[in-house]
């Protein structure tokens, strides 16, 4: 049996979603991916209100944020590898279900402590719709047709960060900040009523691994001995660590080097936003006509260029730190689709362990990083542009050493099936 899980990389075609039925798997995953983003975004405007209503301060407000990730965390590792032993879709209605109840609860909560406890749930919940979902499509698709697929589910998950807040400003403000919970708890509603008829299982029961803790732990086993994937891994979690350095200077510095009002400095984020987007579907299309591997050397060397670049111009003119801003995004997206491609390729039947994995340690690291922004100088892009730099190295470091990119197969020449 540990032979025959080895050597699967993809399901049989009958499994896999004609095109009539695409969209709709591309909207329930991408849903169903993007929770942690709703669980966090349309909330923000809403802090003060809440601050207010349980009448504590804005400090005690953001620590919510603290159970947010750590049930982020804890979900990650949980629901990944359970999926692997009893399929997907009982363990995404499961996320989903889950969800929707503490979302229910945070409406109703009277006390800063159930509210909590409720917030803490619901990042768990999110966190199982964001890896289940991804195992779903490492079940269905390998190669470039999972890096395509994947192109297609960021054109759901890349508007929540912008539409997140919007909406729920406009919904805190209207009809109160608890409403918010409230209508998104029926937007999960109807998302658990379409996963439940509408969306199949991916993962036979032939091909799913023993619910043992024993099995459960050889799987860890077996995706953390595969250097190619832990360098990916590695790789990842430094670039996303750049990013969010960026999300975390950028408003300062628009602000203190270039005196933008708040309503200016949204208006660069979102365009800079807009640019990642665009990225991930050049990416996609790089991909028909270059190695994956080489994608990312080729991101992975970019991003400390443009980390230097932002380092020269440190006080420089706008237009040039907006630009290498832009670039960022742009770079990180054009490599996004192309790690998990890659790195889930040779664990088919151990996916969702290999998914939550890249998650929690994507998660670890970016929370770890971030202890360390308060060392360099938020007024001027000379700070963000050394921790982009050393990241963005780093990254390629890692992917050079540990998952050697010549020796990756060409997975533009792989069937899907």
């Amino acid at each position: 049996m540990a032979e025959k899980r080895a050597a699967v990389v993809g399901v049989s075609a009958e499994n896999i979603p004609g095109s009539k039925i695409m969209l709709v798997y591309v909207v329930l995953l991408g849903l169903s991916m993007s929770l942690i983003a709703l669980t966090v975004d349309p909330y923000l405007p809403a802090f003060p209100e809440i601050g207010q209503f349980f009448g504590v301060t804005n400090g005690v407000v953001q620590s919510t944020f603290t159970g947010v990730t750590l049930g982020i965390a804890v979900g990650q590792l949980v629901i990944g590898p359970l999926s692997d032993a009893y399929g997907r879709k009982p363990l995404l209605m499961l996320a989903l279900g889950g969800y929707l109840l503490a979302t229910f609860v945070s409406f109703l909560a009277a006390n800063l402590e159930v509210f909590l406890i409720a917030r803490m749930l619901m990042g768990f919940f999110a966190a199982g719709g964001d890896v289940v979902g991804r195992a779903i499509i490492r079940d269905l698709y390998r190669g470039r047709a999972m890096q395509q697929f994947l192109a297609r589910i960021y054109l759901i998950q890349a508007l929540t960060p912008i539409v997140g807040p919007i909406v729920g400003a406009q919904i805190a403000e209207n009809l109160g900040w608890k409403s918010v919970f409230l209508i998104f708890s029926i937007v999960v509603l109807a998302l658990l009523f379409a996963v439940t008829f509408f969306l199949s299982e991916s993962l036979p029961i032939d091909l799913r691994r023993s619910s043992s803790v024993f099995e459960m732990l050889q799987a860890f086993r077996e995706v953390l001995s595969d250097r190619t994937f832990i360098g990916l891994v590695i790789y990842g979690a430094l670039q996303i660590g750049g990013l969010y350095a960026y999300l975390s200077f950028a408003p300062f510095i628009y602000r203190e080097s270039y005196g933008m009002s708040a309503a200016e400095i949204g208006m660069w984020l979102a365009i800079n936003g807009i640019l990642g987007y665009v990225g991930v579907q050049v990416g996609s299309l790089l991909a028909r006509a270059i190695k994956g591997q080489w994608i990312l050397v080729s991101t992975g060397s970019a991003g400390c260029l443009i980390g230097l670049f932002l380092v020269l111009n440190s006080n420089g003119e706008f237009w040039i730190t907006q630009t290498l801003f832009a670039l960022i995004l742009f770079n990180y997206g054009l490599g996004l689709t192309v790690v998990p491609t890659i790195a889930l390729y040779a664990h088919g039947s151990e996916a969702g362990t290999a998914t939550s994995l890249i998650g929690t340690i994507n998660f670890a690291f970016t929370t770890l990083i971030s202890v360390f922004f308060f060392l360099f100088d938020s007024s001027t892009s000379a700070g963000v542009g050394i921790l982009i730099a050393f990241l963005f190295f780093g990254s390629l470091l890692a992917f050079s050493i540990l998952s050697r990119p010549w020796l990756i197969p060409d997975l533009r020449r792989v069937e899907n099936v």
